[in-house]
């Protein structure tokens, strides 16, 4: 009985040899497929900024631009709009320069009686 334990216990042994490297083949797979799908995804995140930072580029030119470029109007603007401009133009639209001003006073500080 003894050489029957001993043959069962080397099958036992052997048998555990066997699905321990069968387990450690299925766990190399698993960890090689893992790294391959950690590092696709690194790749697509990389990818993602890279376009991300030359949109954000792109905008903050158009935004300088736009800047310059509204800036650049309101002085249009107040060059317009100041005084000499309209004094000058004054005499071509035939309008009259201001001499005098007349303020009209009031008789009694009641406008209306109930």
């Amino acid at each position: 009985m003894t050489k029957v334990i001993s043959r069962d216990a080397a099958s036992w042994q052997s048998s555990s040899r066997s699905s321990r490297r069968f387990n450690l083949k299925f766990f190399n797979i698993g960890l090689f497929g893992l790294i391959v799908v950690l590092g696709f995804c690194y790749l697509i995140n990389i990818s993602d900024l890279t376009v991300k930072g030359f949109v954000l580029q792109e905008l903050k030119t158009k935004a300088n631009y736009l800047a310059a470029e509204n800036l650049s109007q309101k002085e249009a603007i107040d060059k317009l709009q100041s005084y000499f401009s309209l004094s000058a133009q004054a005499p071509q639209l035939d309008m009259v320069a201001v001499g005098e001003i007349e303020y009209l006073t009031a008789v009694s500080s009641a406008v209306a009686k109930k």
